[in-house]
């Protein structure tokens, strides 16, 4: 494995390092042989922009998350961090709306994806289901519409939509002006994001190792950290960043950090594969996402999610949360047992 993190090919497909990244990782200056990949950010770039103007034009207010946005601020250059999906966080009372402005323009649902019809079942998918993902095949992009930022965190969604309410900031592009988040609850975010993934995309650790932190009130990050309860996430963060990189983010909290939970990270990081479908995996996901956050209450929110499944509301109509809940456990068996 060590030797695949000094291979240029693996960092770039399975790390999605871009070739300038893998110049700065390698020690080496290569990043201009490999023209075509520049050409295709900028391509990203053009259909960035496409969306968010097609929105704008709809009258669709919109918060960009990660995507070329961060690159910019991380590298004053939207083209140097590989981004594959257009994140936007919308109210979810836009939700049909949007599905209308991007179906109506050749996007379709992504592999499993669907909306309801039916209200009530539209309520069922809002409050599990955290985004939409819609791919043109033309454009060959893929655009996530979230409208929950953080699920499955120690904060309801109430205080979390206050707390970005609080801290959102403005950036301009392309003769353009872009919703964001502020520096400080941007940083937390990534970090809260890539935890929950086991961190197995080295650009992720990246984003964080390369963060501009003199942009950062450490006053107010301490206090979102605080607010998220995620101590624990920093501090499995910073152990990460020193084996890799030989750095550490300048925040730290002297708290005792989960073996677990660096051990799973590890595992993820340098493994071949990027997900993981097995019964035993899951499980072992389930128990890392288990020492993440401290809060009773957020485990209770995980131990829910086990109990609903995407595909569920396909299989079943129901005005009821509690149907879906007795149901997941057969949909499992079926799948897991009798159909493989």
């Amino acid at each position: 494995m060590t030797d695949l993190l000094q291979n240029r090919a693996y960092l770039h497909e399975r790390h999605r390092l871009s070739h300038q990244q893998i110049d700065c990782w390698l020690g080496e200056n290569r990043a201009k042989e490999f023209l075509s990949e520049k050409l295709k950010q900028l391509e990203a770039v053009k259909n960035f922009l496409f969306v968010t103007d097609l929105l704008t034009k709809n009258n669709i207010s919109y918060i960009c998350l990660k995507g070329l946005l961060l690159s910019l601020r991380i590298y004053k250059d939207p083209t140097i961090r590989i981004s594959h999906d257009i994140d936007l966080l919308i109210d979810k009372k836009k939700i049909n709306s949007v599905v209308d402005i991007l179906t109506s323009n050749r996007f379709l649902f992504s592999e499993g994806m669907f909306w309801p019809q039916q209200e009530m079942q539209q309520e069922q998918f809002t409050q599990t289901i955290h985004h939409l993902s819609f791919y043109n095949k033309e454009l060959n992009i893929c655009v996530e519409i979230h409208w929950i930022l953080m699920h499955e965190v120690p904060a309801n969604q109430n205080k979390i939509k206050l707390i970005i309410e609080r801290n959102l900031t403005l950036m301009n592009f392309s003769g353009r002006t872009f919703s964001v988040l502020s520096p400080e609850f941007e940083l937390l975010y990534l970090l809260i994001h890539g935890a929950r993934h086991g961190w197995n995309r080295l650009k992720w650790l990246m984003d964080i190792r390369d963060y501009p932190f003199l942009q950062i009130d450490r006053h107010i990050f301490r206090k979102l950290a605080d607010q998220f309860q995620a101590w624990r996430i920093i501090g499995q963060t910073n152990i990460l960043l020193d084996h890799f990189f030989n750095t550490q983010m300048p925040f730290s909290r002297k708290k005792r950090i989960s073996k677990y939970l660096v051990r799973h990270a590890f595992n993820y990081i340098k493994d071949d594969k990027i997900q993981h479908f097995e019964t035993s995996a899951i499980f072992l996901h389930f128990m890392y996402l288990w020492y993440l956050f401290p809060s009773f209450f957020y485990k209770i929110k995980i131990l829910s999610r086990t109990f609903f499944r995407l595909g569920d509301l396909r299989e079943i109509d129901s005005s009821f949360r509690l149907v879906y809940f007795l149901y997941r456990p057969y949909s499992f068996i079926k799948r897991r047992v009798f159909h493989g």
